[in-house]
């Protein structure tokens, strides 16, 4: 029951009922316990498995090169994230790979002691890293990750990072718990590819020359009604600077809208097997991501 002292969770504009993620905080050093609770879930959510003093470094170090590009209202404080009049949402994969702070968090041993765990056997990342700094407003639409990053290994993590407190007025990520069993969505949606595009189609030759998303990618704007069609609950949390949320390429899951006044920041970074093939749109100084030199061309 919402009440005076519990904020309303919105996504897309439209009011969300969420329940609350379970912790896997006691079994962290448990691999088969994770395992299972991974394939039963599809996701783990790790509160306080970082430091958070060293949450605080990776936030202080983006947020001052963001302060740098003007990106705050003048007259405010850094850390409180106030975005100007003029903020716009853009890619900030430079300023991640440039910072040591965020680079050791993301991709030092703490992280590497984890998918050695869940994948039992050696681990890489991806070269690219996610930098989400989301203003106040809508955020991102239902999606599998697996539409973005599908030309590897399909046993794919995501690692969700809170960089700072983020509360469910700021928003941060919900998760559909269980949604990677939706084999009906994981056989037709989950395999498609925001890359490609038709061979055949009149306007072939002006998409594979274009940067930029062929497809958005996005799964349903309704985010309420297909949880409650497919009968699974979107699951959140009060996330602290130190939680660490991490689940399948499968997993259906959301960004809340910001509901608040300043910017919310976060990282999404990946990791599998070292010995499995890996989505090349995301290695190397210069990942292709979602350029024209990603595009794949079909016969539709």
């Amino acid at each position: 029951m919402i009440t005076a002292t519990t904020p309303t969770v919105t996504a897309q504009g439209a009011p969300l009922e969420v329940g609350e993620l379970r912790s896997s905080i006691d079994a962290v050093a448990d691999a088969d316990e994770l395992r299972a609770r991974l394939a039963t879930d599809g996701y783990l959510f790790l509160p306080g498995y970082f430091d958070p003093d060293e949450v605080r470094a990776a936030r202080g170090s983006i947020l001052n090169v963001m302060a740098a590009d003007g990106a705050f209202r003048p007259g405010t404080e850094t850390d409180r994230a106030i975005p100007g009049d003029d903020f716009r949402p853009r890619s900030l994969h430079e300023a991640a790979r440039d910072s040591e702070p965020l680079q050791h968090l993301l991709y030092g041993d703490r992280m590497a002691d984890l998918y050695h765990r869940i994948f039992a056997a050696d681990v890489r990342h991806f070269d690219y890293t996610w930098l989400r700094a989301v203003p106040p407003g809508k955020a991102t639409p239902p999606h599998m990750d697996s539409v973005f990053m599908n030309r590897g290994t399909l046993d794919l993590m995501t690692a969700w990072t809170p960089l700072g407190d983020i509360d469910r007025t700021l928003g941060g990520v919900a998760v559909l718990e269980g949604s990677h069993r939706l084999d009906d969505v994981t056989g037709d949606y989950g395999t498609r590819d925001v890359d490609t595009y038709c061979e055949d189609d009149d306007q072939a030759a002006r998409i594979a020359a274009t940067d930029g998303l062929t497809w958005d990618g996005v799964l349903t704007r309704e985010p309420a009604d297909f949880g409650r069609f497919h009968r699974l609950r979107w699951l959140t949390a009060d996330y602290r600077a130190g939680d660490l949320l991490t689940f399948t390429i499968f997993t259906v899951h959301l960004g809340l809208d910001n509901n608040a006044d300043r910017i919310r920041l976060s990282s999404d970074s990946r990791y599998q097997r070292a010995t499995e093939e890996v989505d090349p749109r995301w290695i190397g100084l210069d990942p292709t991501a979602h350029s024209a030199r990603s595009k794949r061309g079909l016969i539709c």
